[in-house]
């Protein structure tokens, strides 16, 4: 696979397989039912709530909204991890392979919903989830480029390039920030 394909790859997916592997994987019975409830009866959130409006350092909140984030986390990897083979065996075939970013974005538009529809209380999970939601939009931004008539892959433009490489390093911190807080609250 080219340089140029892996990157375009890593881009698009990027939001789908954001955090495989910084996602807390054990979870209870009763914390995924509670998240379940909390995620199907709200679909408005409060994304946009700021961190002065949510508790912080409150572990009992952190702990909770983790369960939320985590669980439709790891609903959304084991899609992108599909993806991302399927993205792999099409990489010679250009109809093929934008079947695969299209699903993917698709995917990411889904995610992006869950995302907005959690209620979260704490504000460091909320920060992850802001940061989440903006790679999420840097992702899009990189689909619209992609599928426009006049793009090449062989000679993307400038702000692909940009974008590229903005949400790479939103993911490696938000994978970091996510690991870090499931490590301190488990």
């Amino acid at each position: 696979m080219h340089i140029f394909n892996k990157i375009l790859f890593t881009s698009i997916l990027s939001s789908s397989i954001l955090l495989i592997g910084c996602s807390d994987k054990k979870s209870n019975t009763e914390q995924n039912q509670q998240t379940k409830e909390s995620s199907s009866t709200s679909s408005t959130g409060n994304w946009q709530a700021k961190a002065s409006e949510l508790s912080s350092a409150n572990a009992t909140d952190i702990k909770s909204d983790l369960a939320q984030l985590n669980q439709i986390t790891n609903q959304s990897n084991s899609q992108a991890l599909k993806l991302r083979e399927q993205a792999q065996a099409a990489a010679s075939d250009p109809q093929k392979l934008k079947e695969v970013l299209s699903h993917s974005n698709d995917i990411q538009k889904e995610f992006q919903q869950k995302l907005m529809g959690l209620q979260l209380k704490s504000s460091e999970v909320q920060n992850i989830r802001t940061q989440m939601i903006d790679n999420l939009l840097t992702s899009q931004k990189l689909y619209e480029l992609s599928t426009a008539p006049n793009f090449d892959m062989k000679a993307p433009s400038e702000e692909f390039k940009q974008l590229s490489m903005r949400t790479i390093a939103i993911q490696q911190k938000v994978g970091a920030e996510l690991d870090g807080l499931n490590k301190q609250y488990p």
